[in-house]
């Protein structure tokens, strides 16, 4: 969480005057950011006792003590932050004339109707659901209701938080547009990129679609407000029962269940993509609510591709015949589309781990001959001035007999040179926490065992889900029973104070 050890914290808040008896809470409170929360909570003495430490001014500098949770100034000052806009932007009623949600989305269900009135009457809105609920088509007629109630051609931003999703939004937002009664021909143009590439100019838009927001950060979503002018118009949307962001925060669930907000946030409930899918949805639905027995049960009887003992073979296998059609493209020398399969994994280790999954199909696309073309790359740190992200991936366009291949990426109009990039990685597996914003026909997940009984890999119900849900069609699981009963078991609840600003 710092680039100081975390002695040479301990040393430095001791020679500040932290008392030597505060330092296990002290550690405990860094381990808690390490896995997303930006606060401890503490019993009564031990708030007593951090209050007492904190009247020294130096070290009240550097951490705070709120509703009876321990957190570090930063986190604490950015919840406030937060808190204290969304508030003020929620007071904030435009009160325009009565629209009809039909008119923007002439097939509109009951809720979708609700949430195209309620958020258009508001500068805050939330809009969630779960994969097949509408919620970019909803999130469509918004806008363009938006567009009619302000009654001038306004600024329009639509940003989420990796390439990927941006180039899903643009496509899903056109796709819902041109199929309204009457299109606005002001949205014909407007195209989605990562909130990273427009916080310098999110100050000139009136409108602001923020997609996936359960992936912000509390850090970038503080950013992003800061960014935003007065009176902006904004519209979160995402699923609140995804995984929360890699870095500290849960933005959109925190929002989500507040109750100062209840009003402006919006829940689609009926799902409309699940013609042919139907056992995807019904294993969706049965993690949502941690039923292990019905996930189980629907996985036996259904014939979904289930590897519960390790079987290297048998991953093996499956893994080639969902990547066979796209390395045959390669073979062919056709146009490099994306593949339509993905192996999403919990961890990088162990049988069906990242590094495993990766170096079967590098040594197999050897095995063909390929010589590199057509190789997955996962970017991994930030080149804004190249406009690649951490978590967009490329495809290797020429083979290694070429000094310098090309990698190209859907994002930019031309190739990259491979020795452009920092530092990347194979993505025929990527872990399912980058796989958020991104959908595809068909996905393996596996949840490996871990290597060492050190580990401290603890599967989620939230990270199964994200898992299910980026599948399109179906889904296949490499994973013993075990894991899938302690995942569908565990939850996670990240400790923050934000609800608590919020309500305040």
């Amino acid at each position: 969480m710092h680039p100081m050890t975390t002695s040479d914290l301990f040393l430095l808040l001791q020679q500040l005057g932290l008392p030597a008896d505060l330092k296990p809470e002290l550690s405990q409170l860094f381990d808690a950011i390490d896995a997303g929360h930006t606060a401890l909570q503490l019993d009564r003495a031990s708030e007593e006792s951090w209050s007492r430490a904190l009247n020294q001014k130096d070290l009240s500098q550097l951490l705070a003590v709120n509703h009876q949770f321990l957190q570090i100034r930063r986190h604490s000052a950015q919840e406030k932050r937060v808190a204290l806009e969304l508030r003020r932007r929620a007071l904030t009623r435009i009160n325009p004339a009565p629209i009809d949600p039909l008119h923007f989305m002439p097939h509109a269900d009951s809720s979708q109707q609700a949430a195209i009135v309620g958020a258009a009457a508001r500068t805050l809105a939330v809009v969630s659901g779960g994969p097949g609920t509408g919620k970019t088509t909803t999130a469509a007629a918004i806008v363009a209701a938006k567009l009619k109630i302000l009654g001038k051609t306004p600024r329009i931003s639509l940003v989420a938080p990796t390439g990927k999703a941006a180039v899903r939004l643009t496509e899903s937002f056109q796709a819902a547009c041109s199929n309204m009664d009457q299109p606005d021909a002001r949205l014909n143009d407007v195209v989605a990129t990562t909130i990273h590439r427009q916080l310098n100019t999110l100050s000139e838009s009136q409108v602001v679609l923020i997609d996936e927001a359960s992936m912000v950060s509390l850090d970038l979503f503080d950013r992003l407000l800061k960014a935003l002018s007065p009176d902006a118009h904004i519209i979160l949307m995402g699923d609140p029962n995804q995984l929360a962001s890699v870095e500290a925060g849960n933005i959109l669930k925190t929002i989500s269940d507040s109750e100062s907000l209840s009003s402006h946030c919006f829940t689609l409930t009926n799902r409309h993509r699940i013609q042919g899918q139907e056992t995807l949805a019904t294993l969706q639905d049965l993690c949502l609510v941690g039923d292990s027995v019905g996930f189980l049960e629907c996985i036996r009887e259904s014939g979904v591709f289930w590897e519960p003992n390790q079987s290297t073979d048998r991953l093996k296998t499956y893994l080639l015949h969902g990547l066979k059609p796209y390395l045959d493209r390669v073979k062919t020398a056709e146009q490099l589309e994306a593949p339509a399969f993905q192996c999403l994994t919990a961890i990088h280790e162990g049988i069906g781990g990242r590094r495993f999954v990766n170096h079967l199909i590098q040594a197999e696309c050897q095995q063909l001959g390929l010589r590199g073309v057509g190789e997955r790359l996962l970017v991994t740190e930030n080149q804004p001035a190249l406009g690649v992200f951490n978590g967009d991936i490329g495809v290797v366009v020429d083979s290694n007999d070429t000094q310098n291949p090309r990698v190209r990426f859907d994002t930019l109009s031309t190739p990259l040179m491979r020795n452009q990039l920092g530092w990347v990685e194979p993505a025929w597996a990527i872990s399912i926490h980058r796989s958020q914003g991104s959908e595809y026909q068909s996905v393996l997940v596996c949840l490996p065992e871990p290597s060492s009984n050190g580990s401290r890999f603890r599967p989620s119900r939230e990270l199964l889900y994200t898992a299910l849900t980026r599948a399109k069609q179906s889904v296949g699981l490499f994973a013993s029973e075990r894991m899938l009963q302690s995942a569908l078991q565990q939850t996670t609840q990240r400790v923050t104070c934000l609800g608590y600003f919020l309500n305040e």
